[in-house]
Protein backbone atom coordinates (compact mmCIF):
# COMPACT_ATOMS: atom_id res chain seq x y z
CA UNK A 1 0.00 0.00 0.00
CA UNK A 2 1.62 3.17 -1.14
CA UNK A 3 1.11 6.55 1.48
CA UNK A 4 1.59 10.18 0.38
CA UNK A 5 4.82 11.21 1.14
CA UNK A 6 3.89 14.74 2.30
CA UNK A 7 1.06 13.81 4.67
CA UNK A 8 1.09 9.83 4.72
CA UNK A 9 -2.12 8.86 3.55
CA UNK A 10 -3.10 6.02 1.89
CA UNK A 11 -2.57 6.90 -2.08
CA UNK A 12 -5.88 5.98 -4.51
CA UNK A 13 -5.11 4.99 -7.97
CA UNK A 14 -7.21 7.10 -10.77
CA UNK A 15 -6.45 6.98 -14.65
CA UNK A 16 -5.43 9.71 -15.81
CA UNK A 17 -5.28 10.39 -19.83
CA UNK A 18 -5.66 6.82 -19.75
CA UNK A 19 -2.71 6.01 -17.49
CA UNK A 20 -2.86 4.62 -13.91
CA UNK A 21 -1.82 7.11 -11.24
CA UNK A 22 -1.65 7.27 -7.95
CA UNK A 23 -3.42 10.31 -6.16
CA UNK A 24 -3.73 11.57 -2.42
CA UNK A 25 -6.72 12.22 -1.78
CA UNK A 26 -5.89 14.64 0.66
CA UNK A 27 -3.08 16.97 -0.96
CA UNK A 28 -4.05 15.49 -4.22
CA UNK A 29 -0.18 14.84 -4.97
CA UNK A 30 0.54 12.44 -7.71
CA UNK A 31 2.96 9.70 -7.77
CA UNK A 32 4.20 8.92 -10.91
CA UNK A 33 5.82 5.56 -11.89
CA UNK A 34 8.83 5.53 -14.02
CA UNK A 35 7.53 6.23 -17.73
CA UNK A 36 4.19 7.40 -16.47
CA UNK A 37 4.68 11.06 -17.27
CA UNK A 38 6.09 10.03 -20.82
CA UNK A 39 2.63 7.92 -21.89
CA UNK A 40 0.35 10.60 -20.13
CA UNK A 41 2.29 13.66 -22.66
CA UNK A 42 2.16 11.13 -25.58
CA UNK A 43 -1.64 10.57 -24.73
CA UNK A 44 -2.42 14.70 -24.36
CA UNK A 45 -6.08 13.49 -24.34
CA UNK A 46 -6.08 17.11 -22.26
CA UNK A 47 -5.64 20.29 -24.49
CA UNK A 48 -4.26 22.77 -22.62
CA UNK A 49 -3.31 25.30 -24.78
CA UNK A 50 -6.60 27.25 -23.89
CA UNK A 51 -5.76 27.80 -20.38
CA UNK A 52 -5.54 31.48 -18.94
CA UNK A 53 -2.12 32.01 -18.21
CA UNK A 54 -2.96 34.04 -14.97
CA UNK A 55 -3.59 31.10 -13.78
CA UNK A 56 -1.16 27.75 -13.31
CA UNK A 57 1.62 29.02 -15.80
CA UNK A 58 1.93 32.36 -14.27
CA UNK A 59 5.78 32.96 -14.08
CA UNK A 60 5.62 35.07 -10.81
CA UNK A 61 3.65 32.14 -9.02
CA UNK A 62 5.85 29.82 -10.56
CA UNK A 63 8.84 31.36 -8.79
CA UNK A 64 7.13 31.80 -5.56
CA UNK A 65 6.08 27.81 -6.17
CA UNK A 66 9.84 27.34 -6.71
CA UNK A 67 10.97 28.95 -3.55
CA UNK A 68 8.27 27.26 -1.23
CA UNK A 69 9.45 23.70 -2.81
CA UNK A 70 12.82 24.37 -2.13
CA UNK A 71 12.06 24.91 1.50
CA UNK A 72 10.27 21.59 1.90
CA UNK A 73 10.18 18.92 4.08
CA UNK A 74 12.05 16.59 2.53
CA UNK A 75 10.27 13.93 1.42
CA UNK A 76 11.06 9.49 0.78
CA UNK A 77 10.36 7.61 -2.36
CA UNK A 78 6.76 5.68 -2.11
CA UNK A 79 8.60 2.20 -3.53
CA UNK A 80 11.91 1.80 -1.64
CA UNK A 81 12.16 4.92 0.41
CA UNK A 82 15.18 6.45 -0.27
CA UNK A 83 15.05 10.48 -0.22
CA UNK A 84 13.27 12.45 -2.87
CA UNK A 85 15.84 14.73 -4.79
CA UNK A 86 14.69 18.17 -5.91
CA UNK A 87 15.07 19.18 -9.19
CA UNK A 88 13.65 21.48 -11.89
CA UNK A 89 11.51 19.68 -14.36
CA UNK A 90 13.61 20.85 -17.30
CA UNK A 91 15.46 24.35 -18.41
CA UNK A 92 13.17 27.05 -17.67
CA UNK A 93 9.69 25.05 -16.64
CA UNK A 94 9.80 26.81 -13.18
CA UNK A 95 8.43 23.28 -11.70
CA UNK A 96 10.36 21.58 -8.93
CA UNK A 97 9.69 17.80 -9.22
CA UNK A 98 10.55 15.37 -6.18
CA UNK A 99 12.75 12.57 -8.06
CA UNK A 100 13.55 8.94 -7.01
CA UNK A 101 17.30 8.86 -7.37
CA UNK A 102 16.62 5.33 -8.08
CA UNK A 103 14.39 5.71 -10.87
CA UNK A 104 11.00 4.88 -9.21
CA UNK A 105 9.07 7.32 -10.56
CA UNK A 106 8.48 10.93 -8.47
CA UNK A 107 6.21 13.05 -7.09
CA UNK A 108 3.97 15.92 -8.33
CA UNK A 109 2.86 18.49 -5.59
CA UNK A 110 -1.36 19.28 -6.71
CA UNK A 111 -1.00 21.44 -9.96
CA UNK A 112 2.37 20.05 -10.91
CA UNK A 113 1.13 17.47 -13.73
CA UNK A 114 -0.96 19.97 -15.35
CA UNK A 115 1.81 22.80 -15.45
CA UNK A 116 3.86 19.74 -16.73
CA UNK A 117 1.66 19.11 -19.51
CA UNK A 118 1.06 22.90 -20.06
CA UNK A 119 5.12 23.62 -20.41
CA UNK A 120 5.37 20.11 -22.70
CA UNK A 121 2.93 21.96 -24.94
CA UNK A 122 4.03 25.08 -25.13
CA UNK A 123 7.60 23.45 -25.97
CA UNK A 124 6.18 21.37 -28.67
CA UNK A 125 4.42 24.42 -30.25
CA UNK A 126 7.65 26.29 -30.29
CA UNK A 127 9.89 23.30 -32.06
CA UNK A 128 6.90 23.47 -34.36
CA UNK A 129 7.63 27.34 -34.98
CA UNK A 130 11.02 27.07 -34.81
CA UNK A 131 11.27 24.57 -37.36
CA UNK A 132 9.00 26.28 -39.84
CA UNK A 133 11.07 29.34 -39.39
CA UNK A 134 13.55 27.11 -40.74
CA UNK A 135 12.80 25.56 -43.55
CA UNK A 136 11.70 29.53 -44.50
CA UNK A 137 15.02 30.67 -44.10
CA UNK A 138 13.43 32.44 -41.48
CA UNK A 139 15.23 30.61 -38.45
CA UNK A 140 18.69 31.60 -37.32
CA UNK A 141 20.10 29.16 -40.15
CA UNK A 142 18.67 31.54 -42.63
CA UNK A 143 19.41 34.57 -40.23
CA UNK A 144 23.37 34.24 -40.96
CA UNK A 145 22.39 33.39 -44.38
CA UNK A 146 20.92 36.53 -44.86
CA UNK A 147 23.10 38.67 -42.97
CA UNK A 148 26.33 36.88 -44.42
CA UNK A 149 24.86 37.71 -48.21
CA UNK A 150 23.85 41.18 -46.66
CA UNK A 151 28.04 41.83 -45.85
CA UNK A 152 29.17 40.42 -49.24
CA UNK A 153 26.86 42.27 -51.24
Amino acid sequence: MRKCPVDDFTLKTETYEGVAIDVCPHCSGVWLDAGELESVQAAQASDFRDVPTSGAMDSVRAAEGMAQARSETPRNCVVCNSGLVQKEYAFASQIIIDQCPKGHGMWLDKDELARLEMFYEDQEDLDKILASMENEGKGLGGFFTRLWGNLRG
